[in-house]
């Protein structure tokens, strides 16, 4: 069985038999992997931490396209609700509620109070 192990992880050495910093990070990883249980030396494990890495960034990649999705969607409503607000200006019967309705569509939204800034160092008394 040791064999086995030693197919799965090999020692990688320079051709001139030299160990440099590589070799011996090298070195010290398979002493840790020599030293660890035969249960966890399986090939399983790393079988199973690959599919659960590769789950994770699908399911990321799932909640990217959904967000971009819904992003879409509200920005296809805004500029349709847009449309229709302006054609309904433009169907009004004077030429001065006509400006009127299209200056109040054009006008940017108003601005929300910004919140009371407070002294935190103030705060705990």
């Amino acid at each position: 069985m040791a064999s086995r192990t030693q197919q799965f992880t090999p020692s990688f050495q320079h051709p001139d038999g030299r160990r440099g910093f590589t070799g011996a990070a090298r070195a010290r990883l398979d002493a840790w992997w020599a030293g660890l249980p035969q249960p966890l030396r399986s090939p399983a494990w790393l079988r199973a931490l690959a599919v659960l890495t590769v789950l994770f960034l699908l399911f990321a990649f799932h909640q990217v396209v959904r967000d971009a999705v819904r992003q879409g969607e509200l920005l296809r409503m805004a500029t349709a609700n847009r449309s229709e607000a302006a054609w309904r200006c433009g169907a009004l019967r004077g030429l001065r509620m006509r400006e009127s309705c299209l200056a109040q569509l054009s006008a940017p939204p108003p601005e929300e109070p910004a919140p009371e800034a407070r002294n935190v160092a103030t705060l705990g008394r």
